[in-house]
């Protein structure tokens, strides 16, 4: 008998736990939006940018290479 009681409360204490999780998570996530607008710019406020992608990032957005664009090599590359 004592081995049974011992381990319902054990199985008590983890559905409590699972249930504290899950009521945690359904707070969090219970944000409304007005727009996708909203939507993208709350996400990109709190989801970290992995610094591979930032580097990566950072270099195409960075000063003009050295050579021209293409636009100007396919129609002849003479500045006006």
């Amino acid at each position: 008998m004592k081995r049974q009681n011992k381990l319902t409360s054990l199985h008590k204490t983890e559905e409590q736990q699972q249930a504290a999780a899950q009521q945690q998570t359904q707070e969090t996530s219970a944000v409304e939006f007005g727009t996708v607008e909203e939507m993208l710019r709350h996400d990109a406020l709190h989801t970290p940018v992995p610094p591979n992608v930032a580097t990566r990032l950072q270099k195409s957005i960075g000063p003009a290479a050295a050579s021209p664009a293409w636009w100007r090599r396919f129609f002849g590359g003479h500045k006006p």
